[in-house]
Order: C-alpha cells, then sequence, then structure tokens
C-alpha cells in the first residue's frame, strides 16, 4: 500500500465518518436516550433542556459513563462475534463492511458518552451531518484511540464549532485557527486505523484466543478502554481543565499562517498510535 500523507488520512477519516453516520442504526437520538437513562429522575426536564451535567455531579456522570460503556460493549462484542468480524480493525485494510461496522459501533458509543456529558446533539434533525459535527466525531474518536492532543481538541471544539462556524466549515476559514494542524493531526492518526492493517495485528498480539472468538475478543478488548478514555477526557472538561485560559499552545501550533496556494504548514507532532 502506497504511504499516505497527513491530507490523505485526514480525508480518509472524514469521508469514514460522513459514510457511517449515514447508517441509521449508528445514530442515537440524544433526548430519547437521555429519555431511558434518566427515565426514573424528577430532574428530566432540566436534563433534557441543559445536559446531565446541570443536575448531576461530573463524578456521577463519569460512573453513569460505565455502565453505558459496559453495555455497550457488551452488544458489540456480542454482535462482532455472531458477524465473525476479525477484531473489527483488522479488515480495515480492505475498506470493508467490517471496517464500517467496527466504526459504527465506536462512533455510536462516542455520541452516547458525549450526550452523558451534556454535549450537544450532533444532528439536529439533519438527514447528513455537517461538517461541524463530523470534527466533533473526529475528536471523539481521536480521544477513544488515544491521539495526542486530541483531548484538548474536544474542548476547544465544544466550545467553537457548533457556536461560531454553523452548518458549514469553509476550508479556507477552518485552516486559518489555530488548531487546523492540531485536527489534522489527529484526523490523520484516525485515518491510519481506517486504511492500516497492522492496528488489528497489534492488538491480537494480546487476547489469548483463537478462532470465531476473536472477533468478539479483541472488540471487548478494545471497546471499554476506548469509551473510558472518551469519557474521561469529557470529566476532564467540564473540570475546565481545556478553559481557554488553561491551554498552552505548543511552539509549532502558535504561528499556523494559511500559505497563499490554500495549504497549510503542518509540523510533525508526535502521535501514539
Amino acid at each position: 500500500m502506497a504511504k499516505k500523507n497527513d491530507e490523505e488520512l485526514y480525508d480518509a477519516a472524514i469521508a469514514m465518518i460522513g459514510s457511517v453516520t449515514k447508517l441509521p442504526a449508528i445514530r442515537v437520538d440524544r433526548d430519547a436516550f437521555l429519555r431511558q437513562q434518566f427515565a426514573d429522575s424528577e430532574y428530566l426536564d432540566e436534563i433534557l433542556e441543559h445536559g446531565p451535567q446541570y443536575v448531576y455531579t461530573v463524578e456521577s456522570l463519569r460512573r453513569k459513563a460505565d455502565e453505558v460503556i459496559k453495555q455497550s460493549t457488551n452488544r458489540t462484542t456480542l454482535a462482532a462475534f455472531v458477524a465473525g468480524i476479525p477484531g473489527g480493525v483488522a479488515a480495515v485494510a480492505a475498506g470493508s463492511a467490517d471496517m464500517i461496522q467496527y466504526f459504527g459501533f465506536a462512533i455510536n458509543l462516542a455520541q452516547k458518552i458525549a450526550y452523558l456529558f451534556g454535549e450537544d446533539d450532533l444532528f439536529s434533525g439533519e438527514s447528513e451531518l455537517n461538517e461541524g459535527a463530523k470534527v466533533r466525531i473526529l475528536a471523539y474518536l481521536g480521544a477513544m484511540f488515544g491521539a495526542s492532543g486530541a483531548a484538548a481538541m474536544v474542548g476547544k471544539l465544544a466550545k467553537e464549532v457548533g457556536k461560531n462556524m454553523g452548518k458549514k466549515i469553509p476550508q479556507q476559514a477552518l485552516m486559518k485557527t489555530t488548531w487546523y494542524p492540531l485536527l489534522k493531526k489527529v484526523g490523520a492518526m484516525v485515518g491510519k486505523k481506517v486504511v492500516k492493517e497492522s492496528v488489528g495485528k497489534a492488538v491480537t498480539k494480546v487476547v489469548p484466543v483463537v478462532g470465531g472468538a476473536i472477533s468478539g475478543a479483541i472488540t471487548y478488548a478494545t471497546f471499554k478502554p476506548m469509551g473510558g478514555r472518551l469519557a474521561d477526557v469529557l470529566v476532564r472538561n467540564l473540570n475546565g481543565e481545556f478553559d481557554e485560559a488553561g491551554m498552552e499552545l505548543r511552539p509549532e501550533f502558535r504561528h499556523a499562517d494559511a500559505a497563499e496556494d490554500g495549504e497549510v504548514t503542518i509540523h510533525a507532532i508526535e502521535i501514539n498510535d
């Protein structure tokens, strides 16, 4: 496979998100999900209007997230076992339906965790995701996969993308933001998961199972920590760790200027595969 640059990997990640989120089963209706999770709460109306974080402590929401992650992981594991997906990520290189299903499960879980911590509805009644929502999901996936810088980007996007950029993010406007190089790097990391087979091979080394059970075992081994990482990031966000006053850009991101040809010089940063 020819080596792809960051731009191509970013595009692959965004394209995957756009394709997967067109599947109705992947979408999570925010209000329906919160009604289900907080059916017995006397503050349901406040939860639906302002988010669970308006009513409950961050610590209790983190415990609730563990329950949601466990339930989702169990359902995903069963589906992966039945479908015979080889860990979900091992078949990614082929761009097959297996990859779509694996990332679909991840995006479905990301929505649930995000809504628990007060994030806005990603779809807002639209048939397709707008560019701002795609970028938000990219940040969630980056946090789930452990991409360096994804955590800070989640906090940044929570304050800016939906509010300031509307339904479309013009490419030129996006390129001029200080966090655009970071977005590209996180997108490239997620893109590697989309197009590379090596991730699946690495995971299989730590799962002591063989045969048909390997798909369910690897899915179980990966989804629980993935969900936990995103939940931890959203806890940090609610605790104000990513407030503007506490966010210092690394030197290579302080002077990201758009070039005349519309490209941005993206400096190398370390990404945890």
